[in-house]
């Protein structure tokens, strides 16, 4: 591959990770004031399970931001053993953290089934 390119795919990985970093940052600011918003008016513990689903939308969203980056900057900037093993144990990682998350937003497993509805 062309210097040039790996040049220029280096500088959209480190975008790319202020970009996911950026995220998770304000995020986790727009929630928390949000939440502090409703905890005054419908009070800390109302307002808690919906900050609590909010907050992990923003982390599952930046992790996902961040693995793509890493995903980019492995294959095509650092292809080396140890940056191959750093992505496998991250996106291990981001896996675990997506699946406990939506089990915690929805009480069920990402694999499993919605409940029939009853109409």
């Amino acid at each position: 591959m062309p210097e040039s390119v790996i040049q220029g795919l280096g500088v959209v990985a480190l975008v790319g990770e202020i970009i996911g970093a950026g995220a998770l940052v304000l995020g986790f600011l727009m929630v928390t004031a949000r939440w502090a918003r409703e905890a005054r008016s419908l009070g800390a513990l109302s307002a808690y399970d919906r900050y609590r689903k909010s907050l992990g939308r923003v982390v599952v969203i930046g992790l996902e931001i961040l693995v793509a980056v890493t995903i980019i900057k492995t294959i095509t900037v650092d292809a080396t053993p140890e940056a191959l093993g750093l992505l496998a144990v991250m996106i291990g990682i981001r896996t675990m953290l997506s699946w406990t998350t939506v089990l915690e937003m929805s009480g069920r497993w990402p694999w499993q089934r919605e409940p029939a509805r009853n109409s």
